[in-house]
């Protein structure tokens, strides 16, 4: 994997992480990839990388790897870690079923 930090012509940061045939291979097998943005002379921040054929199968693997995952309200974007929440598609904040139940959009 290459990881490199740019900066734009306007100073604005770049991340860049390019991915060889073996990452692509490991993201097909369902593992993760996982970045430490302090390796890069960056604020601690750790990026998970994950592949998939639909939202419905990267947020199983995410929630595999690193447990529930919480409801984000698509109107909104308020962010709620209450399992009924996700389950219904329920924002607290909207008063309102604004997600698809399950917690994909």
């Amino acid at each position: 994997m290459i990881k490199a930090v740019l900066r734009t012509s306007l100073g604005q940061t770049v991340v860049l992480l390019g991915l060889s045939g073996e990452n692509v291979t490991r993201l097909m097998a369902d593992e993760p990839i996982k970045v430490n943005l302090a390796e890069l002379g960056m604020p601690p921040l750790q990026i998970a990388i994950v592949g998939g054929r639909t939202e419905a199968d990267i947020t199983a693997q995410l929630e595999q790897h690193f447990g529930p995952l919480p409801f984000t309200c698509p109107r909104c974007r308020r962010i709620s870690h209450h399992p009924d929440d996700k389950r219904y598609g329920y924002c607290g904040h909207c008063h309102d079923y604004t997600g698809t139940p399950g917690g994909t959009r």
